[in-house]
């Protein structure tokens, strides 16, 4: 058999478990609050939404002329871009396993990273910006409403 805690114990223990709970409670509401957002993620990405409910959206002749001429040159701008960026990090990657330190040449990798990165958010924001133009109005709302249940889901378009 093994010996009864000291009452002390038992209480301080109990006291630790409520103050756990009582602080954890709080902090898991805020984090079920906050959007989940993954970095490999566009900031916006609204025509994979506009291409699955086209119809839907009951897009006019001219509509589906303007889009479909989007489609033909900006996803090909864009993947391009993605992958000029995938490069660089990766040589970035390559030089800092192959024991490059703090010197120039990466201190420039890293900003032409960030000028990069800073591109492809500014054509995904360019993008939203053409669709609003595109849009009727009420198209325009309906699509945001799409993308934002789309995010409320877990699967953000990509």
């Amino acid at each position: 058999m093994f010996p009864l805690p000291h009452p002390a114990l038992v209480k301080r223990a109990a006291l630790l478990a409520v103050l756990t709970i009582s602080l954890a409670a709080p902090l898991q509401a805020v984090r079920a609050e906050s959007p989940a957002y993954n970095l490999g993620e566009p900031v916006i990405a609204l025509v994979p939404v506009i291409k699955q409910h086209e119809k839907a959206l009951q897009l006019d002749a001219t509509q589906q002329e303007q889009f479909a001429e989007w489609l033909k040159t900006a996803p090909a701008k864009r993947k391009a871009a993605e992958d000029k960026l995938a490069e660089t990090r990766l040589q970035l990657r390559q030089a800092l396993l192959q024991g490059m330190g703090d010197t120039s040449e990466r201190q420039a990798m890293i900003a032409d990273i960030g000028k990069q990165e800073a591109a492809l958010v500014a054509m995904r924001a360019g993008c939203v910006d053409r669709m609003r133009t595109l849009l009727k109005p009420e198209q325009f709302k309906e699509v945001v409403a799409l993308y934002q249940a789309g995010l409320a889901k877990g699967h953000a378009a990509k």
